[in-house]
């Protein structure tokens, strides 16, 4: 009898195994849903459904940044937390506060070195006193991941006084050396001191007849490593007259390569196809009921739009990318996710999660 009951027990186990590891490899795509009050869902993407959840220990998801080896999830947080996801576990395994006694400390922008021991980002302090908050000036903050707390700051350039804002994008270069920095023009530090050693100028046209260039350096996990590909917006500083294109950037050589499209229109985020062939942004013009949202699409290698289309969305959103390309996502300001096939541009569905609101929605395929 006891050694039916333990074959039983051997077969329930090797069942429930193979069932995980069905579910797990049952698309290639996941999603990963930041949500309050303290979540991370993990979502099946054929099946749009949630598989997985990812406690979080301190707080909700701010900004969720991937590993330039795509294996881990750094996650900075609404207590002023970081957070470390194991991707291939989908469990927390280092968390921090960066907060200490009376000083709160409020992270800007975040990016991992190609190891993934070290976090860079902007660091903006208020020290709470007996009658009032003192701030401190932004830092520029280098936060070890192994030692749990902020290793290194550094002073910005006198220009830069206050740190680089909410607006700017940051990223390491392949070889762990460099940030760059996407303001008016990209700045280029040398991460042992900080220190600028290079600038890619945008705000002066690169020869005659061109604009000033303004581009995003948004994190794309379809993108190719060392690159940036990103939609830019430029203007005309005499008659003002605003245009978009597509840059290309390589982080290695420094090489930029700009064509421009067309008159410009606000743009959400740019995001690749996997094979890279196709791009896809969102555009919004006007106020009130006057305004109007578009998906535009791109054929990337020949640098124009081949297709436009309007489309009905809530008052504030973000914009995401499937797995396969083939799927759009319009998410934010709320727990649901409305999904639009990629080739049709028509809304296919709108599931609702459980959470109050999504902070950020993050595509992965399978390495």
């Amino acid at each position: 009898m006891r050694n039916r009951l333990s074959l039983i027990a051997v077969l329930l186990l090797m069942v429930a195994t193979a069932h995980a590891q069905q579910v797990s490899k049952a698309t290639g795509a996941l999603m990963y849903l930041g949500t309050w009050p303290n979540k991370i869902l993990v979502i099946d993407e054929a099946k749009q459904q949630v598989i997985d959840e990812i406690k979080l220990q301190t707080g909700a998801p701010l900004q969720v940044v991937l590993s330039q080896d795509k294996k881990k999830l750094f996650v900075l947080t609404t207590k002023m937390g970081v957070e470390v996801v194991d991707l291939a576990t989908r469990k927390v395994t280092s968390h921090f506060e960066l907060n200490e006694g009376n000083r709160h400390v409020y992270p800007l922008g975040a990016a991992p070195d190609p190891q993934g021991k070290f976090i860079y980002a902007t660091l903006r302090t208020s020290i709470k006193e007996i009658d009032r908050y003192k701030i401190e000036k932004a830092k520029f903050a280098v936060i070890d991941l192994e030692q749990k707390k902020v290793t290194k700051t550094f002073d910005f350039p006198k220009e830069y006084d206050q740190g680089f804002g909410f607006l700017a994008g940051y990223k390491v270069s392949p070889d762990g050396k460099l940030l760059y920095v996407f303001k008016e023009d990209i700045l280029i530090f040398d991460l042992s001191n900080f220190k600028q050693v290079d600038k890619i100028e945008l705000s002066k046209p690169l020869y005659p007849g061109l604009f000033p260039i303004n581009v995003r350096g948004d994190d794309d996990p379809n993108e190719e490593p060392g690159f940036v590909t990103s939609v830019f917006n430029a203007t005309d500083p005499v008659v003002r007259r605003a245009i978009f294109g597509i840059a290309r950037i390589n982080l290695l050589t420094k090489n930029v390569d700009f064509t421009p499209i067309g008159p410009a229109a606000p743009m959400n985020r740019f995001f690749l196809t996997p094979d890279r062939k196709k791009g896809y942004t969102v555009t919004s013009t006007g106020q009130g009921g006057n305004r109007r949202t578009e998906f535009w699409v791109f054929d990337v290698g020949a640098r124009k739009v081949i297709k436009k289309l309007e489309f009905e969305s809530r008052s504030r959103f973000a914009f995401a990318v499937s797995g396969d390309g083939r799927k759009l996502y319009i998410y934010g300001a709320g727990p649901t996710i409305e999904i639009y096939d990629a080739d049709t541009l028509a809304l296919e569905k709108t599931i609702t999660l459980d959470g109050d609101a999504i902070t950020q929605l993050l595509v992965l395929r399978p390495q």
